[in-house]
């Protein structure tokens, strides 16, 4: 089911944006003429991640409180801090959803 979220011109360049939809909350991150669609919150310890880096030449962001980084083409974790082994130091990939432009307006599919 497509969910219209906002306009592509209410984005800001590498400024990833958080929105409420449905029962999710989501974060749109612009990055040259990509838009991405992830979760809200860092799934290592349910960080904000709408006040996360953007590093846009590597297509990743970085979480503000423990410097985790997923890659937003694949929103796998790329970089762990931590070497250690245990629960702690573990975290699950980004969950992301497909994103829909027609022509100004921002879809997400929320059956994903």
């Amino acid at each position: 089911m497509l969910i219209r979220v906002c306009k592509i011109s209410d984005l800001i360049d590498n400024k990833p944006m958080k929105f409420s939809v449905s029962k999710f909350e989501i974060v749109l991150i612009k990055i040259r003429d990509e838009v991405f669609t992830i979760e809200a919150y860092c799934p290592h310890k349910g960080a904000n991640i709408e006040y996360g880096d953007v590093i846009a030449k590597e297509y990743r962001i970085r979480c503000h409180l423990h410097g985790y980084e997923f890659n937003l083409k694949d929103v796998r974790l790329v970089f762990k801090p931590y070497n250690r082994d245990g629960n702690w130091y573990y975290s699950n990939n980004l969950r992301v959803y497909k994103v829909k432009i027609i022509n100004d307006d921002i879809f997400i599919d929320i059956d994903k």
